[in-house]
């Protein structure tokens, strides 16, 4: 039995070491938006945070495979849901490829959307950049964020244009409203009005009943 024991333990130990392992290889590498070389995230305004990936080119959105944004772990998040594309799709207005626009998401953002990020992709030389939304912020204007200072496989002084912008967010969880639950001291208060109420009807009925008499 204590072989046993001992067997199913190490067992249990390497399938959590292999999960935590394969979950590791999973996750991408990103690199600051801001360092002492560049800066590219005040390219995009009405956002709060931006990463550039180590690996990724291209943010696949087909719906037989995982989204790469979730397989990569953009801002540490694996719940990532595919909205659309900037300029492309219906509702998600502005300009979504080019070296300038503007992005637009007020038409079909939702309730229940927690968080919310865009996703820029360009082409050869250049990896995926996300950036995070402001909370209550709908849209906002953008330069592109493929300079040559943040990709060393660019050539000097050139920026490349923008192929499309992809808008990403996640649900959060709808809590029902708290009923409120009287105080001990509002209880008593109920209960002694009420009492004094039953009381005071008590004492009309007996004197009616004594003045017919």
């Amino acid at each position: 039995m204590k072989n046993i024991f001992t067997t199913l333990i190490s067992s249990s130990i390497l399938a959590a070491s292999v999960t935590l392992l394969s979950a590791q290889a999973n996750a991408g590498t990103f690199r600051s938006c801001t360092t002492n070389d560049y800066d590219i995230i005040d390219n995009v305004t009405g956002t709060s945070d931006c990463t550039i990936s180590d690996f990724d080119k291209n943010d696949s959105v087909s719906p037989n495979k995982p989204l790469t944004v979730n397989e990569e772990q953009f801002f540490g998040k694996t719940d990532w849901e595919f909205g659309g594309k900037i300029g492309e799709d219906a509702g998600y207005a502005g300009t979504g490829e080019g070296q300038e626009g503007t992005w637009d998401i007020s038409s079909v953002i939702e309730d229940d959307w927690e968080d919310v990020m865009l996703v820029f992709k360009s082409g050869k030389g250049t990896t995926l950049v996300g950036y995070e939304v402001e909370d209550g912020v709908t849209s906002g204007d953008w330069d592109s964020v493929f300079e040559d200072d943040a990709f060393d496989e660019l050539k000097e002084d050139q920026t490349k244009d923008v192929s499309h912008i992809s808008v990403y967010y996640t649900k959060g969880t709808s809590t029902p409203p708290k009923q409120e639950v009287p105080e001990p001291a509002n209880i008593f208060g109920l209960g002694v009005v009420g009492g004094a109420m039953v009381l005071s009807r008590r004492r009309r009925q007996h004197q009616q009943l004594s003045e017919k008499l």
